[in-house]
């Protein structure tokens, strides 16, 4: 018997160290990405790489199966390692819209971060495997494997029958729980835990070819539309009844770029605050004369942080900018303002046209009379950064702009995204006078430093880009005040996200999300201000509100009353909180609790009791109600012919207009 078994593993080492060597790779894969070795539901993974060992009895030489075995495990080591890179600089697993974004993820890159633990583990798997594989397969070493091509194809069709019969019913399974109310409850699993990551990308593929939204009776969604309207009772509803409006996106703006707090941020900036008052003097006097809302959290990219601002909703599994381009978005805020006081509004970023398909999206749905982008800024000193590595100053695109962004013969609607303390971080020629600044005041670049991506250095790098954010702000103030424009706008300042390039927010708050983070939430505990008019004092809003609130509050604000089923979120000055659900991450997010599902709650805050339990349980079922028809809508392109005519009538009729 040991004969026969010596004399089995001599014909058959190669398929038996492949498909060892591939289960190996993938669950190291799963262990730097989901900080655990085992693939929950791991049937589609192995039934696809025994496909690929039996395969191998077709081949009747031990050097043909091993090119064979080295081809397959290099292709597996690559998809690998694109999504491991993807989520080390995102925080999300891969799904199929992404590639929406492919031109812009690319365009983005300044170093590409590989991860030790995988690239080592699989690399010397894989260098064994070529190297000893291709000694002993020499003619002659062992005994020639044996070939029975019944036998092979057979087990071959099973294997491949079994593994898709199985993924295709777990997908189905999947598939089940879509409807939103339910992803509240569901048993899943973290990450490329769930599956790993050959079969998440295989099923997001597959999925890619379904329509994931059921529009079902168009009528239900006209109901859920009209059914609630926003409420005059609001305080402050109203406030800024008639003014102009500039809302700013302040790309990864956090607290600790010009705020001193060693208990908060432990690795932020150490100088006390009279040398921060001195490099930021603008984000220094505009919080101390706005509302300040002291417990505002954000998770979302970019473009997400930008619809939820401006349409106060985001379809579930898609990609709106790219996915619903030409969608009409009758309740956003430029079409509410068109509608109701024939006003016309304009977007400005100093980053490219393209890039997350602005130039058509806001346009033709968000209904900005006109997007301008840094190709098209008044000025010699706008660059495409994606070519040459800079960002732009926020504080040129102020200068180059401000004629345009706050016109003094007409009310206006302002929406301007920065794009100067975007990351990655390392030094950059434009902001050679902030580093010259801080020197000055004795802050200098690390020294010692473990990389270019060290976080110690990328702060450095980010509080000089702070500054240059802080110089526009005063632009805009300055030109506000002069020219007697102040005391009539509304402004809105917030943050889209933290700052996740090189773990920065993590560094400086040394909160660092292992297997139970201490307090998960506070990593997207960001800033978000109001300032209504020529505001003199501050007053700060500790109710818990996130970024779905803050069209909400906008329109109620301008005195605007709105039918509340389309916005995700309240008025930050209303009673009811709101429950952050991150499209991009699938999260659930509070002060008090950071919930994939209740489930499977990360973390919790020991004031979260019963009743606070149930109290996001009940908003978090009223909010995913939401999130299933707003979907359904996008689905529908809801918002043409009569359903247009109608809201349009109605939105009037409830503003007595």
């Amino acid at each position: 018997m040991k004969e026969k078994w010596i004399s089995f593993l001599k014909r058959n080492y190669i398929p038996l160290l492949f498909f060892l060597i591939a289960c190996a790779m993938e669950s190291t894969s799963v262990f730097v990405t989901g900080g655990q070795w085992a693939i929950q539901k791991p049937w589609f993974f192995l039934s696809l790489f025994l496909f690929f060992t039996a395969l191998q009895y077709l081949i009747p030489s031990n050097k043909g199966r091993h090119i064979f075995s080295c081809i397959v495990l290099l292709l597996l080591f690559a998809v690998d390692i694109v999504f491991i890179v993807l989520y080390e600089m995102t925080g999300t697993i891969f799904d199929f819209s992404m590639l929406n974004l492919r031109s812009d993820a690319m365009a983005i890159l300044e170093s590409i971060p590989i991860n030790f633990v995988y690239v080592t583990v699989s690399g010397l798997l894989l260098s064994s495997f070529a190297l000893f594989g291709k000694t002993f397969a020499e003619p002659g070493r062992l005994t020639l494997p044996k070939v029975r091509v019944p036998v092979i194809a057979f087990m071959t069709l099973s294997l491949l029958f079994c593994g898709g019969t199985l993924h295709i019913t777990a997908l189905g399974a999947d598939q089940a729980y879509q409807d939103p109310e339910d992803k509240l409850y569901a048993e899943t699993a973290e990450g490329y835990v769930a599956m790993g990551i050959v079969a998440n990308f295989l099923t997001e593929m597959y999925q890619s070819t379904m329509d994931k939204i059921e529009i079902g009776d168009v009528d239900e969604i006209t109901d859920f539309i009209y059914e609630e309207t926003s409420s005059e009772e609001v305080p402050l509803f109203g406030a800024a009844e008639g003014y102009n409006v500039v809302t700013i996106l302040a790309e990864s703006f956090e607290w600790f770029s010009f705020v001193r707090n060693l208990d908060l941020y432990p690795n932020g900036h150490a100088v006390d605050d009279a040398v921060l008052r001195q490099l930021y003097p603008n984000l220094y006097e505009f919080c101390s004369s706005s509302y300040v809302m002291t417990n505002f959290y954000g998770r979302e990219k970019t473009d997400i942080s930008e619809n939820l601002s401006l349409i106060g909703n985001y379809p579930l599994d898609y990609y709106l900018n790219y996915d619903y381009p030409e969608n009409n978005l009758a309740y956003s805020l430029p079409q509410t303002l068109k509608t109701l006081y024939d006003v016309d509004s304009y977007s400005f970023h100093n980053g490219t046209e393209s890039f997350y398909n602005r130039n058509d999206y806001l346009v033709d749905a968000v209904g900005f009379k006109d997007f301008i982008p840094s190709e098209d800024m008044v000025g010699d000193k706008m660059t495409n950064y994606f070519l040459d590595g800079e960002r732009n100053l926020d504080s040129e695109m102020l200068e180059a702009c401000k004629e345009q962004m706050f016109p003094t013969d007409r009310r206006f609607n302002t929406y301007i995204t920065t794009i100067t303390m975007h990351g990655r971080f390392s030094h950059r020629d434009n902001l050679q006078p902030y580093y010259d600044i801080l020197e000055r005041y004795g802050i200098y670049e690390p020294e010692e430093v473990v990389s270019v991506d060290d976080p110690a250095l990328a702060f450095y790098h980010y509080a000089a880009a702070a500054m240059d954010f802080d110089k526009a702000l005063g632009i805009m103030m300055d030109y506000l005040r002069d020219n007697d424009l102040l005391d009539r706008t509304l402004i809105v300042l917030f943050a889209d996200h933290s700052v996740y390039y090189q773990s920065l927010t993590n560094y400086v708050k040394d909160i660092y999300p292992v297997e139970d983070p201490e307090n998960a939430s506070e990593l997207y505990h960001i800033p978000f201000f109001i300032k209504i008019g020529d505001q003199k004092e501050q007053v700060l809003v500790d109710k818990f509100c996130c970024t779905a609130d803050i069209l909400p509050t906008t329109l109620s604000l301008l005195g605007i009353r709105t039918y509340s089923n389309l916005y995700y979120g309240n008025s930050v000055f209303a009673e009811e909180e709101s429950v952050l659900y991150s499209r991009a991450y699938d999260v659930f997010i509070t002060d008090k609790l950071y919930f994939k599902t209740l489930h499977n709650i990360t973390w919790k805050d020991e004031r979260a009791d019963d009743a606070y339990m149930a109290a996001v349980e009940r908003r978090c079922l009223r909010l995913m109600k939401k999130i299933s028809y707003v979907s359904r809508l996008f689905a529908a392109d809801y918002f043409t012919g009569e359903n247009l005519t109608l809201f349009q009538n109605n939105l009037k009729a409830l503003n007595s207009l």
